[in-house]
């Protein structure tokens, strides 16, 4: 089984799948950007705030969501 992660641990440029959302903070990143368990997701960028392409929308998340994000590497 491969390793689940914070979405913050994933390097950059590797694709994911969201593997769960805690639920403290469920509700607000699925209606903020749209994620749920099963999308992929990848890191672009890290600045102040982290460009994220989740699915394929890409969106700028503050680092308070990232670690509510639980994901596994997904190789393509």
């Amino acid at each position: 089984m491969q390793d689940v992660m914070t979405l913050q641990e994933l390097p950059l440029g590797q694709m994911g799948e969201i593997v769960s959302l805690s639920e403290e903070h469920q509700k607000d990143i699925t209606q903020e950007f749209g994620a749920s368990v099963g999308m992929t997701v990848m890191l672009l960028c890290k600045t102040v705030d982290w460009l994220v392409q989740i699915g394929y929308s890409q969106m700028h998340m503050s680092d308070k969501y990232l670690p509510h994000i639980k994901v596994k590497p997904v190789t393509v």
